[in-house]
């Protein structure tokens, strides 16, 4: 008896089906949907995507639209989170209702229905656990800006979309495997295979053989790394491995054995734009009379100097003739000290102790440096000047350029010389800001890929694949779910 009732039911709700278009079915199915979301624990998705983007977060925080290599490994990782989302929300949905199904579009359900009640069900899901995705990475502290998006008014809302389309891209993969699929354990042991195949073709961390890289451009996962990537500006973030690498060598000692000519081949080098950078650096060879006073008089040479007795005996006047004509002072003479020269000095000296008695005085054994220094009154002349400046700033490539056209040096290209230093000690002689800015802007460029170029065009186009994916999959689904009444299993 309840077997006849049961039949009755059945028939009745046949009956009931196959007089409903397609409009109608849409909405029937699309209900129980809703239903089983409630009822059988299909919500479950939630949460998980929510563990899911925490546990993600926590690897791409740190660098995620901060550095390429933050941004290539959080483009990744979104990829791989929204592809899992779709994929295990529609795996076994068809799978597991298999025989229902061959029932009731035996009774006139149309299958087109079926599967556009799924892909409304489906997005509405991707919809809200991309949302949810996003959401947790940035109260986890992914730096993801809440501004400046490319499409909309919010780069969050921006990669919100994007997770949604790969999801529901992904999501249509799975719904069509589930229906190809005639049991939920066949779904499940051929998921791993299309994550797997997905993840290594992705194209972006894997370095695929050329054979390899057409098949790529039929993968999820390929595009949605490029879109994140995009998004993220990858192509105008720095690159800093190289740079960390140094920096944690900086103790390592390196060297070998060269000769002057090539150091010197490589300060002439004009087409090195490091060494240019290097050229244009200031040194500030600048000091003042009472600076330089102080030195000389604290230094234990001079002191030791000063306080030696003078062997010959000599006048005044005759150590200030030497020092102004002898030829072996020229080079002195010419010293400028930026108000005047030592030959000006020299000579005005001169002239203020001619007819003096001072200017006869015999400078005898009985005299050290320090006298002659203070009957000349040397320590007042300079309190007078102290406050002067001397020398002048130069750059480095003055100075290189001045060894490089120094005879002796050039005489000297064959000569080899053993050379060790460590890499701080080269970083702080090269400039650690600009050896840095150096390193980081030359390895972006190397690694600068067009396809991750942040433009409206590139992101729109991804997205467009996305949709072209989820339309093919869904239609894929419907073709094969049309023979379920051919499966006699």
């Amino acid at each position: 008896m309840r077997n006849k009732q049961e039949a009755g039911i059945q028939s009745e709700r046949l009956v009931h089906i196959r007089h409903r278009g397609r409009g109608p079915q849409v909405i029937i199915y699309l209900g129980k949907l809703l239903r089983m979301f409630l009822y059988q624990n299909d919500w479950k998705v939630l949460p998980m995507a929510a563990i899911i983007a925490a546990l993600v977060s926590m690897v791409i925080k740190k660098d995620f639209f901060l550095t390429m290599e933050g941004e290539l490994k959080g483009a990744f990782a979104l990829a791989c989170v929204a592809i899992w989302n779709g994929c295990f929300n529609s795996i076994q949905v068809i799978c597991r209702e298999r025989n229902i199904l061959k029932r009731e579009h035996r009774a006139g359900l149309h299958i087109s229905s079926y599967i556009a009640a799924h892909m409304i069900y489906q997005a509405l899901l991707c919809l809200v656990q991309s949302g949810i995705t996003i959401y947790v990475l940035i109260i986890m502290g992914v730096k993801i800006p809440l501004s400046d998006g490319l499409i909309t008014f919010s780069t969050a809302l921006d990669l919100t979309i994007t997770v949604f389309l790969v999801s529901f891209a992904s999501d249509m993969l799975s719904l069509l495997i589930s229906a190809i699929a005639h049991s939920t354990t066949t779904a499940m042991t051929i998921m791993p295979f299309v994550l797997i195949f997905q993840l290594v073709f992705s194209g972006g961390i894997f370095n695929l053989p050329a054979w390899s890289e057409e098949i790529s451009h039929y993968t999820i996962s390929s595009y949605g790394l490029k879109c994140f990537a995009a998004q993220s500006d990858y192509n105008n973030s720095p690159m800093v491995t190289l740079w960390n690498t140094l920096v944690k060598m900086k103790g390592s000692e390196i060297g070998g054995t060269y000769t002057v000519g090539q150091v010197l081949n490589l300060l002439e080098d004009k087409d090195n734009h490091m060494m240019d950078e290097l050229r244009s650096r200031e040194i500030n060879a600048t000091f003042t009379v009472g600076e330089l006073w102080d030195v000389l008089t604290s230094s234990q040479t001079v002191i030791g100097l000063l306080e030696k007795p003078i062997d010959a005996s000599m006048t005044v006047g005759e150590i200030l003739a030497s020092l102004r004509t002898d030829a072996n002072f020229a080079s002195f003479r010419e010293l400028n000290l930026g108000f005047a020269t030592v030959g000006e000095l020299l000579n005005s000296l001169d002239e203020e102790l001619e007819g003096s008695d001072l200017k006869d005085l015999e400078i005898g054994r009985d005299f050290t440096l320090r006298d002659v220094l203070d009957l000349l009154k040397v320590e007042d002349g300079v309190n007078t000047y102290r406050d002067t400046t001397l020398g002048r700033s130069f750059t480095l490539g003055e100075l290189i350029d001045a060894i490089i056209t120094n005879p002796d040096i050039q005489a000297r290209r064959d000569q080899p010389f053993t050379l060790k230093i460590t890499v701080g000690q080269l970083i702080d002689l090269v400039g650690e800001d600009n050896l840095r800015e150096y390193i980081q802007t030359k390895t972006a460029q190397i690694s600068h890929v067009d396809a991750y170029e942040k433009n409206v065009e590139n992101v729109v186009n991804y997205w467009l694949v996305f949709i072209l994916f989820a339309m093919i999959y869904a239609l894929l689904s419907v073709i094969v779910l049309e023979f379920i009444d051919k499966d006699r299993r």
